[in-house]
């Protein structure tokens, strides 16, 4: 989609491999390490995924979604602590710029983020902007509004989340870009009208987004 600048009254950015480093791979590697990938792996990979997709629209609570985990060991049973620490490893950190960027862009547009997120990230986020960077007012000092879906009880890419959070929010469509990292989430976006931008992680969002935001 060509983007319009000067259309542009609103900004929804998406989160992991947008404004945070991420890298799934590790998590990945990792409960196949934990879980000694025992039994079948395609059957695993089903469970896992009712599961990830249960937590991440709040359908289960972390108390829940670690025992159900836990349940899948075959040999050893993980720990809370073990389980959590793999499932948090995908989380890598901030460029410490993109504080400053959210704010100048707060003094010309409505600003957003919208979220695939459970319980468990963003508890280490929490922590993480508290011990690292000081932040504790996230949500607040950076966005007009947060949507995560754990609690709204939507995730991307279903077409619902994109028409709740446009209502919701009471946007113009044309008048919204949407950047994420998903080539899926970034239709799902484009199918209620916004504009878009699939970013590549490994590219300088600041740099790429500067070529396209009226400053």
């Amino acid at each position: 989609m060509v983007i319009h600048p000067e259309k542009i009254k609103n900004i929804i950015f998406d989160f992991g491999g947008v404004l945070l480093d991420i890298d799934i791979q590790l998590t990945h590697q990792a409960l196949n390490s934990l879980f000694h990938m025992s039994y079948d792996t395609n059957r695993l990979s089903k469970e896992l995924q009712d599961i990830f997709h249960k937590f991440e629209t709040g359908h289960i609570d972390s108390q829940t979604f670690l025992r159900s985990l836990q349940v899948m060991a075959t040999q050893n049973i993980p720990t809370d602590h073990e389980i959590i620490k793999v499932w948090n490893s995908m989380l890598i950190g901030w460029n410490p710029a993109t504080f400053d960027f959210l704010l100048k862009l707060r003094r010309h547009y409505k600003i957003y983020l919208l979220s695939n997120i459970n319980e468990l990230h963003l508890d280490w986020i929490h922590e993480d902007l508290r011990h690292k960077h000081h932040i504790i007012d996230f949500e607040t000092r950076f966005f007009d509004k947060t949507y995560y879906s754990h609690i709204i009880g939507m995730r991307k890419p279903d077409h619902t989340v994109f028409c709740f959070v446009n209502d919701d929010a009471n946007l113009i469509p044309e008048e919204t870009l949407y950047i994420d990292d998903s080539i899926d989430n970034v239709k799902g976006g484009e199918s209620v009208g916004w504009q878009s931008y699939h970013h590549n992680p490994k590219d300088d969002l600041i740099k790429k987004m500067s070529e396209f935001i009226l400053p």
